[in-house]
């Protein structure tokens, strides 16, 4: 399928049945969504077929807000069908009470049905699913009145409560609490039918999925289907891209050596037809046309072979950060940010220390964060940092950047800018191709032509660049894949560097799990 000149979809074949449980997975920008719309029939695709059989549940990550869109109006649509088997219930118990033709098999029909969707229970089901992911209950509300999180949980409640034959989430755990998420999770076990979910949650997928589609690049350009649950996704990737690597790898090693024999042959050629003066110089006169015949031949293997495996994507390489254990960095004393962060915040940190900033929404974590990094000044208590320390924030949104440049352009502009400053040396520089986190296509490609998730990688290569004594991290699992997020926190634990990770992640809390941990209120105290 191509989206805006480019191809972002194709080849995939995929069957969605009875009691799957599937998980499309890869980079942001990879088609994930755009195979759940095609799925859903709401995008056609531009080539191939989509059959489905039987009803569809979706919740997309958006839901607009029509005029006159109610709660109430959401909530109908998802029960509908059982509303209509039981009032066609009804009509078929009247009509075999007066003895209608026909009516014992409408009956018989008319209860199979309502029985298949438990037609009965499907409103208190969605009040349910209502009341666990917190979501407006009054059915009254107008949707334009609710936030976009408040109408996506109205939405998810609808969807998990009616009785479909098939759910079709798109990034499902978005605008959910850790309760919330322990409904979601139970919900999706325990539906009978089928489903098929996009999601960056590690602790949904490892909880959930038993097959993976990934969409990320493979060796032969098409998606992958992996069984087995999230730990054979994980292995089978694994050994995917090993047999990728050596392929490869394989194939330039014959590419060389084809070219050094045929310069090697070149050699011969040349020594044959400049003979060294004096003796055996008729000899070796004659032995020049075999010569020429050799380096035909071995120009012509060179020419025949090619390289028919494509360059596997790099993987993260964390540079060395060399920290002193020990060396003071920060220090903070009862630092409060009015209507931010209320509670004072008192915090040393020194290189190689850790440390785990975890609290609900607008309780500061960010904000702390900021202050850390010194783009924000506290307004009340006291920041010092040392003179010699190399701080770098990496927020949950990339800066916003001129959309026509190069990404390669826009880490040489960042270098110049580090080095016009005097705080780092052309040796302290990272090369955006060492971390691994942009292939080559990608650091020739424009800024504002990336997906979210390149663009994250290239916000998270810059700060990497600056080789960071203190390395501040806000959500770092958004808009990156699993595999890259799970090589970072492999690099988070073992740096020398000290590490500062705000995070709502559930995999990713339970990675860290043995760092200290700075626990926010708030904004009500809680």
């Amino acid at each position: 399928m191509v989206r805006g000149g480019r191809e972002i979809l194709r080849g995939a074949s995929v069957t969605v049945s009875v009691r799957s449980r599937l998980a499309i997975v890869g980079e942001n920008g990879r088609g994930k969504s755009t195979l759940l719309h095609a799925l859903a029939g709401t995008l056609r695709p531009d080539a191939g077929s989509v059959t489905r059989v039987g009803t569809l549940g979706v919740a997309e990550q958006t839901l607009d807000a029509g005029p006159g869109q109610t709660v109430g109006s959401l909530v109908g649509e998802a029960i509908g069908a059982s509303q209509r088997a039981l009032t066609a219930l009804d009509a078929a118990a009247e009509a075999l009470a007066l003895g209608s033709t026909g009516a014992d098999d409408d009956y018989a029909a008319a209860l199979e049905t309502a029985t298949v969707l438990d037609a009965w229970d499907a409103e208190r089901r969605v009040d349910v699913a209502l009341a666990a992911l917190d979501a407006v209950t009054d059915r009254s509300r107008l949707l334009a009145e609710l936030s976009v999180g408040q109408r996506y949980r109205v939405r998810l409640a609808c969807v998990l409560g009616a009785r479909y034959d098939m759910l079709l989430l798109d990034e499902p755990t978005n605008h959910l609490d850790a309760g919330s998420l322990d409904f979601l999770t139970a919900s999706l076990r325990e539906h009978p039918g089928g489903l098929a979910l996009v999601s960056h949650d590690r602790t949904l997928l490892r909880d959930v999925a038993e097959e993976f589609l990934d969409l990320d690049p493979s060796v032969d350009g098409r998606p992958t289907l992996y069984a087995g649950g999230y730990d054979g996704w994980m292995s089978g990737r694994t050994a995917a891209r090993e047999r990728w690597v050596q392929a490869h790898e394989a194939q330039r090693a014959e590419h060389h050596r084809l070219a050094e024999a045929a310069d090697a042959a070149r050699d011969r050629l040349e020594s044959a037809w400049r003979p060294d003066k004096g003796h055996g110089k008729h000899q070796r006169q004659s032995r020049a046309p075999g010569v020429v015949q050799a380096v035909k031949r071995r120009q012509a293997d060179l020419e025949a072979h090619r390289i028919s495996v494509p360059e596997p994507p790099a993987q993260l390489a964390f540079p060395d950060l060399a920290v002193r254990a020990g060396q003071p960095l920060v220090h903070c004393d009862g630092v409060t940010v009015a209507g931010r962060l209320r509670r004072p915040v008192d915090l040393r940190l020194a290189g190689g220390e850790r440390l785990l900033v975890t609290g609900p929404n607008g309780a500061g974590k960010s904000t702390l964060l900021e202050v850390l990094a010194g783009g924000l000044a506290p307004d009340a208590g006291e920041v010092r940092r040392s003179s010699e320390a190399r701080v770098a924030l990496v927020g949950q949104e990339p800066p916003v950047w001129p959309a026509r440049m190069l990404a390669h352009e826009l880490y040489r502009d960042h270098a110049h800018r580090l080095l016009a400053a005097g705080t780092h040396s052309e040796e302290d520089l990272v090369p955006l191709g060492a971390t691994g986190l942009l292939d080559a296509e990608a650091r020739r490609t424009p800024v504002g032509a990336l997906s979210a998730g390149q663009r994250s990688r290239l916000h998270l290569a810059l700060r990497l660049a600056e080789r960071p004594d203190l390395l501040l991290l806000d959500e770092p699992s958004n808009h990156l894949s699993t595999p890259v997020v799970d090589a970072l926190t492999e690099a988070l634990l073992v740096t020398r560097a000290a590490v500062v990770v705000a995070t709502h992640d559930r995999q990713l809390l339970g990675d860290l799990a043995a760092w200290p941990r700075l626990e926010l209120e708030g904004p009500d105290g809680g």
